[in-house]
């Protein structure tokens, strides 16, 4: 028999996050998902089909390295594509005006730069998402986190001696 979980026990994280300055912002794909639009819009049709992508940007906190994590999605159908192919044009996997075919198997860890942007959600908090994507040979010169993205890798190194699996 499988055990259950008593979720009235559970420690949960408090909802805290860091909202960015609107600016332009190195990128991680972290992970990705495929859905499908189920709200209620005079824009999007029913039933659209959806690619709901995690992407990780680092930022400097208090003298260190932190990771902001901004959920996005794109919808999938005609009026958008322009969307879906700035995003997989950011990260590489279409080259500029030619054709779009994405293998979605493969877009987690791929990196990309962004426009990030913040706005007000249905419960007054403030959120940020990824306005534009800019492809390799447009992207910023400089980004609002280059110092974080040039250390980004320091911060998850693993002492010597230290052993991440032994829990």
């Amino acid at each position: 028999m499988a055990e259950q979980l008593n979720i009235n026990n559970l420690e949960l994280d408090d909802n805290t996050f860091d909202v960015l300055p609107d600016g332009d912002y190195h990128f991680t794909v972290e992970s990705h998902e495929l859905g499908y639009y189920s709200g209620n819009s005079e824009k999007i049709p029913p039933n659209t089909q959806q690619i709901i992508c995690y992407l990780e940007i680092p930022f400097m906190k208090d003298g260190t390295v932190s990771t902001a994590k901004i959920k996005n999605t794109l919808n999938i159908y005609k009026k958008a594509l322009f969307a879906v192919r700035q995003f997989v044009e950011s990260i590489g996997m279409v080259p500029e005006k030619g054709k779009m075919k994405v293998d979605l198997d493969k877009i987690d860890g791929l990196e990309g730069v962004c426009s990030i942007t913040t706005f007000e959600g249905n419960n007054g908090n403030e959120f940020n998402r990824a306005q534009q994507f800019y492809p390799p040979s447009k992207a910023p010169a400089i980004t609002a986190n280059d110092e974080a993205w040039s250390k980004k890798d320091d911060f998850m190194e693993v002492p010597d001696g230290i052993d991440p699996f032994d829990i």
